[in-house]
């Protein structure tokens, strides 16, 4: 079997989770300079009835795929695509048994160049960059949290199991990115998330989401924190997210 592999070329970390104060949430921050990846459930840290959402956006580069195919070096059909990501080991509680989701993203978003993943003091001020609210500058995601294709139609969600969370994250994401390449969907990359049965449960008063938190009347009533990954800028250069071709 043959492989090839292409690099991100965006990536970002977009979270609802509380300051240091437990009472200013950090939706406006952003992490797109970072190393690392994260994806977290905290459930009733700050009150009886909040939760604290990560998600991770990272997208790949289209146009070199196209022009691999377009030179013979990828082949035309017969390609099998996997995202993977790499566990980053750090000194805080890591969540076991759960599941992640890969969505395919359906608006496009920006990087943005914020680093910090603990005070969440790197606000976008409405200027460059993605958060939880907004996908790029002063425009706002559809839904907060980012929008993704939903199941089933146009493109199903891909989930996978984690048993210890030190686990790489591999997943088939052959589906999405062949609508990619065919120009039946945009590519605006991924988004990596726990799905709904994992991610914090939060019941509103309407029915609907607030400002800042998910309406999910289906999840977990317990934390888990914390998942993370090797981002595209990390240093261990085997360690950066790919999206990798295999083929015969």
């Amino acid at each position: 079997m043959s492989i090839l592999r292409y690099t991100a070329s965006l990536d970002n970390t977009i979270t609802n989770a509380f300051e240091e104060d437990l009472s200013t949430r950090g939706t406006g921050s952003n992490m797109g300079a970072s190393d690392i990846l994260e994806v977290f459930s905290i459930y009733q840290q700050a009150t009886s009835a909040s939760v604290e959402l990560s998600r991770v956006l990272i997208q790949f580069p289209l146009a070199q795929i196209t022009t691999d195919r377009a030179s013979g070096v990828l082949p035309t059909s017969g390609v099998t695509w996997k995202l993977k990501l790499y566990n980053a080991k750090h000194s805080e509680t890591v969540p076991k048994s759960y599941r992640l989701q890969v969505s395919a993203v359906s608006a496009s978003w920006e990087e943005g160049t914020g680093l910090d993943m603990e005070a969440y003091s790197d606000l976008t001020e409405d200027d460059e960059g993605s958060n939880w609210i907004k996908k790029a500058g002063s425009t706002s995601w559809a839904t907060i949290g980012g929008d993704y294709h939903s199941t089933p139609a146009p493109i199903a969600n891909t989930e996978t199991d984690f048993d210890t969370g030190l686990e790489n994250l591999e997943v088939n994401v052959t589906t999405i990115v062949d609508r990619w390449i065919a120009g039946t969907t945009t590519n605006y990359g991924f988004g990596v998330r726990l799905t709904d049965d994992y991610e914090g449960y939060f019941s509103s008063s309407t029915g609907a989401n607030t400002a800042t938190e998910i309406h999910n009347t289906s999840g977990a009533k317990k934390s888990y924190y914390t998942k993370k990954f090797f981002g595209r800028g990390t240093e261990f250069f085997f360690k950066r997210p790919v999206l990798e071709a295999q083929f015969n």
